[in-house]
């Protein structure tokens, strides 16, 4: 837990560390860098430098609204390699790109605004499934997986409410069979519907304490079942629901003394 709590932080501080304005992490798409970046490779980039010089390798956007960050969102982030550099009377500073593995240099020059950094780590092909995920194929995989982790979502919810009425079930038969009382049952069945919104610390009836607890502690999520036992404390026939090692015992006559108990209090 302390490792990915760790790995999250500094995630989140990546930017900050490398002080650029974007997220500072990009993919090789294609092989206009071949043989020194490869498609797929992943790239970790810094700030630019204040001076960048010629046969530096540039992470940057084609500007479209003037805004670097925004841009990068919207545009396809490029890296390739310096190869001219022009300095306006302005004090604007233009470079010339070219790809290593492309017979002709880029047919624009890009504004030294429009740079988002410079390589400082390669990931040899950890970028492919980003890459791939961009792709018709990979869109229609992730739609198809978030919506089986929906789905999973659901049928969870629908199988856990499916037990509680089971379970409420097993305690409305034993009521009317006057097993339990009107009130115990009443009891159990708010235990069953408000598990999750209880803290068992608040409580004072064991009963219903084990039986919240049991319920925390995924009773509905395995297979469970009745049965019959005498209550260890006062001997009256009793049912206990158990699920592997997990279970709570209702015993009728503990429970009626416990209300009548503090009943009388008042």
């Amino acid at each position: 837990m302390i490792v990915a709590t760790g790995v999250v932080v500094a995630l989140l501080a990546l930017p900050f560390v490398m002080q650029t304005t974007t997220y500072p992490v990009a993919v090789v798409s294609g092989n206009s860098m071949y043989p020194t970046l490869q498609n797929g490779d992943l790239v970790f980039f810094r700030a630019p430098p204040t001076t960048i010089t010629n046969g530096s390798i540039i992470v940057f956007v084609q500007s479209g609204t003037g805004i670097t960050a925004l841009d990068s969102l919207l545009r396809p982030v490029l890296i390739h390699r310096v190869i001219g550099i022009e300095h306006e009377p302005s004090g604007a500073t233009y470079y010339q790109t070219k790809g290593d593995n492309n017979i002709a240099p880029d047919p624009f020059v890009t504004d030294s605004k429009d740079v988002l950094g410079v390589p400082v780590v390669v990931i040899p092909y950890a970028g492919l499934p980003i890459l791939f995920l961009q792709t018709p194929f990979g869109m229609v995989a992730l739609s198809a997986l978030a919506t089986l982790y929906f789905l999973s979502g659901v049928d969870s919810k629908m199988e856990e409410s499916n037990e509680k009425k089971k379970l409420v079930a097993l305690f409305a038969r034993h009521s009317l069979n006057g097993e339990i009382s009107p009130k115990q049952f009443e009891r159990l069945q708010l235990a069953v519907e408000y598990y999750d919104d209880i803290a068992p610390d608040l409580l004072t009836d064991p009963t219903i304490i084990s039986t919240i607890d049991w319920l925390k502690g995924g009773g509905l999520h395995t297979k469970w079942e009745e049965r019959k036992i005498p209550c260890p404390d006062c001997d009256t026939p009793s049912f206990c629901i158990v699920s592997g090692d997990k279970s709570f015992l209702i015993c009728p006559k503990c429970c009626d003394e416990r209300v009548a108990s503090r009943g009388s209090i008042g």
